[in-house]
């Protein structure tokens, strides 16, 4: 009777002790998790910074490049016509030969 009682003595305890295991895991757990958590924010948030940062940067150099010179409307159409002939060319040659 008393080996079945400290068996079972022995058998809580352990039981006990694999229960305070697991909720040390379980909390080491969440705090990695919190951890992650934060660094995804953080980096999220400097993406987003930085992208909107380069998209004001690009923005702006588009609208500062529209009053370029050679940027007007009839030269861009006339770079068009002319690489429309250079590839037209280059497409019908017989030797296919850049030229």
């Amino acid at each position: 009777m008393n080996r079945v009682l400290a068996a079972e003595s022995e058998a809580a305890e352990a039981i006990a002790s694999a229960q305070r295991e697991a909720e040390a895991l379980i909390e080491a757990a969440r705090a990695r998790r919190r951890r992650i958590l934060d660094t995804a924010r953080r980096r999220a948030s400097l993406v987003h910074t930085r992208g909107q940062a380069r998209l004001r940067q690009a923005l702006q150099e588009l609208e500062g490049s529209v009053s370029a010179p050679g940027k007007d409307l009839g030269t861009l159409r006339a770079l068009s016509r002319q690489a429309l002939e250079n590839l037209a060319r280059r497409l019908t040659s017989v030797d296919h030969a850049p030229q």
